[in-house]
């Protein structure tokens, strides 16, 4: 049974995979890069230490994920990690395409009902970026997430947040997560994110890169009403960034819908 349906706590992850490569260090980035475009020799074994820690969660976002090319032997990686991790629900959006070779996308897994889901091309000066804005079905109300992975650009990721600031603004209930490419004190500088109240959990969580994080890039912020009640980054190192994760307190009228089996 999910957790927040006996205690209405949620618990959510934010990951980006990197398609599943390991990386332990930063020479791994070079003698890896054949997997960005060539399938493993393993098949999905990759992938299984990753589904047994989704196992634990209600809710996890995923970056950098494929919708099944060339390099994953045709894989939608979030449809084998929901089966194998027994999520439910779940989305995926493919934001890029590189031919057959690759199709780059994120998305939702879910114990609850996603009764919605609407994706976004983000301004930016490389084509490419996407926010995706779900709604999960609650008996008296509904939770609003955004999943998204900003831009290396300072500039652009002013621009998308301000994007998402607009496309968001009657919701209630609100969550943003993902690989935001930033620090906290650049989030908290956002004339959007300061006015909407968003706040993230008040410990360090750095998250990249994996192997000695020092950079905390990966968040999962909520509107004043959800209390975050406790949050880490986790000693996973099965990408190039640690998966972050949160436990968050929903208001007593928000009980969500389980998804249906």
């Amino acid at each position: 049974m999910p957790k927040a349906k006996q205690d209405n706590i949620l618990r959510l992850m934010t990951y980006n995979i990197q398609v599943g490569i390991r990386s332990r260090s930063y020479g791994e980035y070079l003698r890896n890069s054949w997997r960005h475009v060539l399938p493993g020799r393993k098949g999905t074994a990759h992938l299984e230490p990753i589904a047994g820690l989704l196992k634990t969660q209600d809710i996890v976002g995923i970056q950098e994920a494929d919708a099944g090319s060339y390099r994953t032997r045709s894989v939608n990686l979030l449809h084998f990690l929901a089966q194998s991790a027994g999520f439910e629900d779940w989305h995926l959006h493919g934001h890029r395409r590189f031919g057959k070779v690759a199709r780059h996308g994120m998305g939702l897994l879910s114990r609850y009902q996603i009764e919605s889901s609407n994706a976004h091309a983000l301004p930016g000066r490389v084509p490419g970026r996407a926010a995706v804005v779900y709604q999960l079905k609650a008996r008296q109300d509904s939770l609003t997430i955004v999943l998204t992975h900003l831009a290396l650009s300072r500039r652009d990721r002013s621009r998308q947040l301000s994007y998402i600031g607009e496309t968001v603004e009657d919701a209630k209930h609100l969550i943003l997560m993902g690989d935001l490419n930033c620090e906290p004190q650049e989030l908290h500088q956002h004339p959007w994110l300061r006015s909407r109240g968003l706040h993230g959990p008040d410990s360090e969580l750095h998250s990249h890169p994996s192997w000695r994080p020092n950079r905390q890039i990966d968040h999962i912020l909520a509107s004043p009403e959800l209390n975050i009640v406790e949050a880490r980054a986790e000693p996973f190192c099965w990408s190039d960034h640690l998966p972050v994760l949160a436990e968050i307190q929903l208001p007593g009228s928000l009980q969500l819908e389980p998804a249906k089996a």
